[in-house]
């Protein structure tokens, strides 16, 4: 029997949940206790036998093994050539690698959980907003390489809406909700109008995405104030080891800076000091964090600028104004940081997002978006009540010479990129338009996979089928299924005709 489950491929942890009995359950991953997610990490871990072993999770991150782990799996899939030398195996693993012997980790646990074969398990696995073509399509081969079928890829923040139960009840509704969502290494917006006026209508109006998580912060946290504030310490420290041990011994310092981290999410009076143990060579070493230095740090880093400049980009995108919005969703661990609830509050000028309890934020905030992705998959197999639109939420723009010129106008009623486009920049023949993705934060980036902006596909347009002198107004209509239509129309004066359209893979494969 087939099996309908939502996969969270976090940079820092992995969440799973199952559609089942018409519910969402939670798959439980990890072997501690009340602990629903497992993270990121492979270890290549060499046996007594002298075998290599794969262990995901727990394990491999407590082993503390750098040199023959490989964490952070998903940030690393963006990058072209990324590969480690892993002494175990004697070569190299690439990115892909990695992702995929997790994957089929992940399938074993499925199969075992859920009592059935590698073919039953259908998913939907979740990316960020600012994922490339690349990053999205390593995923995806990633997973089917591992024996599990890949139903769609949607974003995190989008995913993440159908774990908020309220929205589907059968009231009444017209809703503009703002979906938060701030992880461990992506910032994800997503703007939605959910409507119920006797059938559920959920449309995604737009979406705006940033490189920037709390993978980030622990870096900075561990740079820019533990190690100016311990030096003595941690150089006392790092001279008991040798080069092997120095990989581990910043592993688990950098590990105590994400506890501390979290604990101080947690406490809510700002003038408590929080404390962590650090068990050296016959010493202990006492390490502190406080919520003046955080904020300190989120001023030198303009943590503010990165939300409210995603923001305002969210609601250039759209007709809606953000004094619209009627309802706010916060998920991802880092959205739990008071700073950021407090700079939402400012933002917006109101509270939209309201409060969690203590109890709901593992099951609200934490493992959301597996959730979520279940419960979507379930709607799209099983039920023709409820009428979803959503786009594929890339910038996507046209090579110009050597630059990429990034698509950023969008039309309020279709929510699609247009550009005008003259002949004269364009061949007397036909000519080619190549298709980018970029990051959100990027303005005028290379192409070739520079500078953040990386190829997903291009098609041939015939300029013998024109005969308007102006030029040629381009608009890309972004489907769910990985797909892009282009429409081109001829300009004469105030005169639009459409002339012909043309559908592009966005894994690279021209229809």
């Amino acid at each position: 029997m087939d099996k309908f489950v939502g996969i969270d491929f976090g940079a820092c942890n992995i969440k799973m949940a199952h559609w089942r009995d018409k519910r969402v359950d939670t798959i439980s991953l990890s072997q501690n206790a009340g602990q629903d997610y497992i993270p990121n990490v492979i270890l290549y871990d060499m046996t007594r036998a002298g075998a290599v072993e794969q262990k995901i999770g727990d394990p491999a991150k407590d082993a503390q093994e750098p040199e023959n782990s490989v964490e952070y799996v998903k940030r690393k899939l963006e990058l072209e050539t990324w590969s480690k030398p892993i002494p175990n195996l004697q070569r190299d693993v690439s990115a892909v690698d990695a992702a995929t012997d997790i994957f089929r980790g992940l399938s074993e646990r499925l199969q075992k959980k859920l009592n059935c074969e590698a073919h039953e398990l259908h998913a939907v696995i979740t990316v960020p907003v600012c994922s490339s073509g690349l990053q999205r399509s390593r995923i995806y081969q990633a997973a089917r390489t591992a024996g599990i079928t890949v139903e769609e890829i949607v974003t995190e923040p989008f995913a993440a809406m159908f774990a908020v139960d309220e929205l589907f009840n059968e009231e009444e509704r017209d809703d503009y909700v703002l979906i938060f969502d701030f992880g461990g290494s992506t910032l994800d917006l997503c703007l939605l109008h959910v409507e119920n006026h006797g059938g559920l209508c959920i449309e995604e109006l737009a979406s705006a995405g940033l490189s920037y998580g709390g993978i980030d912060i622990d870096a900075a946290i561990f740079s820019e104030i533990m190690e100016r504030k311990y030096a003595a310490e941690i150089q006392e420290i790092r001279s008991h080891d040798d080069t092997v041990d120095q990989a581990k011994t910043t592993q688990e310092l950098r590990d105590l800076v994400t506890k501390l981290k979290e604990r101080l999410f947690e406490e809510e009076d700002e003038e408590v000091e929080l404390s962590c143990t650090f068990y050296g060579s016959g010493q202990h070493y006492t390490f502190e964090l406080t919520h003046d230095e955080m904020k300190e740090l989120f001023h030198r880093h303009d943590l503010r600028g990165k939300i409210y400049g995603l923001l305002d980009e969210l609601f250039d995108q759209t007709y809606v104004q953000k004094d619209e919005v009627t309802r706010g969703q916060r998920f991802g661990g880092t959205a739990r940081i008071e700073y950021v609830r407090d700079l939402l509050t400012e933002y917006f000028g109101r509270d939209i997002f309201g409060s969690e309890e203590d109890g709901d934020l593992t099951e609200k905030i934490l493992v959301a978006v597996a959730r979520g992705a279940a419960q979507y998959l379930h709607i799209r197999r099983e039920r023709d009540d409820v009428e979803i639109a959503h786009k594929i939420p890339f910038s996507l723009g046209i090579a110009r010479g050597s630059r990429f010129w990034k698509c950023i106008e969008c039309v309020p009623h279709q929510r699609s990129p247009r550009i005008g486009i003259s002949w004269e920049e364009l061949s007397n023949k036909n000519f080619h338009v190549a298709v980018y993705q970029c990051f959100a934060d990027s303005e005028q980036v290379g192409i070739d996979g520079k500078d953040g902006a990386i190829y997903v596909g291009s098609v041939t347009v015939d300029r013998a089928k024109y005969q308007a002198e102006d030029g040629v107004l381009l608009e890309m209509e972004l489907s769910d299924r990985d797909h892009l239509r282009m429409i081109f129309s001829e300009v004469y004066g105030e005169e639009i005709r459409e002339v012909e359209s043309k559908v592009l893979d966005l894994s690279g494969t021209e229809e």
